[in-house]
């Protein structure tokens, strides 16, 4: 798997062009990207759309699904699907006749989700004028409810205050829950909690309310290693150090084109692995509908699997130049010693209690995305 022929390689890549070509003209799909898009209120897209960028803000009215990878995304019009959206901050304030998947610091809401709303984010309001017809599914570190949820409330979440209106059961494991007086909950309320939840006079429980007590976990000692992944951890570096090696000898262009556009376009790289990594699923199982693309939907398959593989290398090459050129090197360092200490430095980062998820994911879109434009580079 490792040591791939150019052949081979140039059949991965003509697999994902295929993918992406019948994506978008089987399908009208809209892709975009950019810096910035302001999508005005009186346009009318009919298809799908895919986007990448910085700001990303929509006042227009979109027939399909959005899928976007930005930092930051405002959706104040209408969406007729559902949306599935990356970024630093996601504001919905629109309407949104599907469902709303988030992967964000902090997800707003202040207007109409027909459907379900799942958000993994440090953050999630849902604001007074929100208004939630389906479930809504949080893991995040702080969920504010002021609004109204049609049916269910679960997930994991540090802090949660309720204040709004939930019309169905609660369901949920927190550090700290607060019910507000005007807080109200026409189902059972269930929870798992170190402490019991604090429900204010006023607030409203029309069903079962059952605490079960979490139990204190006995803290394990945590570093950046343990005894028993050390030796795993170090025969994985060192598979994609000679992986990195190879690939970058053989298509050193294409290393530095996925190098830059890591250091110039941070923000492109992160959103176009962000849409590509959803997209690709998604094409691959339209073509294995089709029964004639199963072989290509195959070799499809086996080259998204290989890109997520490499997809650390060129995020690790720019951050091993950077430490290389901060201790004061002269001139352009060598991509080969670049991508050895990055690599080395992303092990260690990956390792980092708590934050290790959060890391991956970045350098997993960003690397993906970096290949992406570096393939698209060398086409043109």
């Amino acid at each position: 798997m490792l040591g791939l022929s150019k052949v081979e390689i140039l059949l991965i890549i003509l697999a994902i062009l295929l993918i992406l070509f019948n994506f978008n003209s089987s399908f009208g799909t809209e892709f975009k990207a950019g810096e910035n898009f302001l999508f005005l209120d009186t346009l009318i897209i009919d298809d799908d759309l895919i986007i990448a960028g910085g700001t990303i803000k929509s006042d227009a009215t979109i027939m399909g699904d959005v899928i976007s990878g930005s930092n930051r995304l405002v959706q104040n019009g209408i969406v007729v699907g559902s949306i599935i959206a990356g970024a630093k901050d996601i504001d919905i304030l629109g309407q949104v006749k599907g469902s709303v998947r988030g992967f964000a610091q902090n997800i707003n809401v202040n207007g109409k989700i027909n459907r379900n709303l799942i958000g993994f984010c440090a953050a999630l309001n849902i604001k007074p004028d929100a208004d939630i017809g389906g479930d809504v599914t949080a893991f995040c570190g702080e969920l504010t409810l002021d609004g109204k949820v049609g049916k269910r409330l679960r997930g994991s979440i540090g802090t949660l205050i309720i204040s709004g209106t939930v019309n169905g059961n609660v369901s949920v494991e927190a550090d700290k829950i607060t019910l507000m007086p005007t807080a109200k909950i026409l189902g059972d309320f269930k929870y798992k909690s170190k402490k019991q939840a604090k429900i204010e006079s006023g607030a409203q429980v029309t069903g079962q309310t059952l605490w079960t007590k979490k139990e204190k976990e006995e803290e394990k000692p945590k570093g950046v290693f343990t005894a028993k992944c050390f030796i795993t951890e170090i025969l994985f570096l060192l598979a994609l150090m000679i992986t990195g090696i190879v690939l970058t000898l053989i298509f050193k262009k294409n290393a530095y084109q996925a190098k830059r556009a890591v250091t110039a376009s941070f923000l492109k790289s992160l959103g176009w692995g962000f849409v590509f990594m959803v997209c690709i699923p998604i094409a691959i199982i339209i073509l294995i509908v089709t029964i004639l693309g199963i072989p290509v939907a195959i070799i499809s398959l086996f080259a998204y699997a290989v890109l997520i593989y490499i997809a650390k290398i060129p995020v690790a090459t720019a951050l091993g130049g950077k430490i290389i050129k901060a201790l004061g090197k002269q001139g352009e360092p060598s991509l080969i010693w670049s991508m050895l200490l990055g690599l080395i430095v992303l092990t260690f980062l990956l390792n980092i209690p708590y934050l290790e998820w959060l890391i991956y994911f970045v350098v997993l879109f960003t690397g993906f995305g970096a290949i992406l434009i570096s393939c698209r580079q060398s086409a043109s």
